[in-house]
């Protein structure tokens, strides 16, 4: 993997293959939902969406059938504290998605009545995901975990603030974070380093570094929470958590191992044997820590029918005491590893995330974790740690709780 820095401040990591004819590249932008005030929560993914109607060289048009002309792929996608803009193609044309990519991402037009359009298209995205139970009290929940702190914004806005966007407002916030030293560009693919060293060249080099003033405000304290409320689902709908550790913070891996023996993506994964397997209560039930630059969230969420409620929610309470006061035993800690270790090693195949995840490394971290680190961490974890990690942010007086019931239906089985 190669790192440099441009003289105007822009950070490029490139990682070659040696097979694939395929290029992956794109810019990761620090910037996203938790650098919102309150008028404008969404503008981050608004942004996103705008700079795919027109530059002062394309329509919209040409920027959408550019690369899909050519068999590639552009695409975008807004996180809380991070925006990511890619490209994917052979890697013939990879100058082309380059180029394309630069003159979106620094040459947006953001002309009035495309915004105003698009609009309409986030709002009906919104109402989209009002509709999804999992997503509703997942972002409800975050919501109440950072107390009102911008990190807790609902990423695509609400529709009274996208409804208000104005286009000043618009092109100030895209001025306020899209600038070269606020951004990585990151490529993987089979392609010299020469050819790559001469299309950067051409292309962001001659791009202008900005030096605005963006304020960070850091997340305040955190007070445990229950919450009941009624909503029109069929299902009824869990989640509990605690804020957990930052990017930064080393005992970050050993949770991350916590949570795939909890709830991650094995059907053998303790959560989903005693409520799916053993007792048939949910169909699906997840755990999952995400890290952030000052905090973090650690979640246990599933959906189950009413007369199942109290009896999964002990269920699982259950299973977390059970991790606080017994240690692993080899067997499972050291199955835990290699589970880990394999999925890293099937991420290592999928360009297309290694592309995202170095840059993200490089953003938050300062450099690229390379394999041989990242199995020496994992392999240093023991299991006084796992108990620690666990006590640590599983406390059951510091977990939050937060249902959503359906009230008609817990009268039909109260009747019952």
């Amino acid at each position: 993997t190669y790192l440099y820095e441009l003289p105007n401040g822009l950070r490029i990591v490139f990682t070659p293959t040696a097979k694939s004819g395929i290029v992956y590249c794109g810019f990761l932008i620090g910037t996203g939902s938790r650098y919102e005030s309150e008028k404008d929560n969404g503008m981050a993914h608004f942004i996103e969406h705008s700079l795919f109607k027109g530059t002062q060289k394309r329509s919209s048009g040409k920027i959408l059938t550019r690369l899909e002309s050519v068999g590639g792929e552009l695409n975008a996608f807004t996180m809380r504290e991070k925006t990511c803009f890619y490209a994917i193609s052979l890697k013939q044309y990879f100058e082309r998605a380059v180029d394309l990519l630069t003159d979106l991402v620094f040459n947006p037009l953001f002309p009035e009545n495309e915004l105003e359009k698009e609009k309409k298209v986030i709002i009906e995205e919104i109402e989209m995901y009002e509709d999804n139970p999992e997503e509703t009290i997942y972002d409800e929940f975050t919501g109440l975990l950072f107390n009102n702190h911008p990190l807790g914004h609902n990423i695509l806005g609400k529709i009274e603030t996208v409804s208000n966007f104005r286009r000043d407002d618009v092109v100030n916030f895209w001025k306020s974070f899209y600038y070269p030293g606020n951004m990585i560009f990151s490529v993987v693919g089979s392609i010299s380093f020469r050819k790559l060293e001469n299309i950067i060249n051409k292309y962001l080099l001659i791009l202008k570094d900005a030096s605005p003033e963006n304020e960070f405000v850091s997340v305040g304290n955190y007070e445990p929470f229950r919450h009941t409320k009624d909503k029109d689902y069929q299902q009824v709908q869990v989640i509990l958590g605690n804020r957990a550790y930052p990017l930064k913070e080393k005992k970050r891996i050993v949770l991350s191992l916590i949570n795939n023996i909890l709830g991650g993506d094995w059907m053998s994964s303790r959560l989903n044997v005693i409520l799916r397997e053993k007792h048939a209560f949910a169909y699906n039930i997840s755990s999952g820590y995400n890290a952030y630059l000052d905090s973090g969230s650690f979640t246990i969420q599933y959906g189950t029918d009413i007369q199942y409620l109290d009896k999964s929610i002990s269920l699982v309470s259950k299973e977390l005491k059970k991790l606080r006061e017994n240690k692993l035993s080899s067997f499972e800690l050291n199955r835990a590893k290699r589970q880990m270790l394999s999925q890293y090693a099937m991420y290592r195949e999928n360009y297309g995330l290694v592309m995202q995840n170095q840059a993200r490394n490089l953003m938050d971290l300062g450099y690229v974790l390379s394999k041989h680190e990242y199995f020496k961490m994992v392999n240093h974890i023991d299991a006084m740690a796992v108990l620690e990690t666990v006590n640590d942010v599983m406390d059951e007086k510091e977990m939050s709780l937060l249902i959503y019931k359906n009230r008609q239906k817990l009268s039909s089985e109260i009747k019952k």
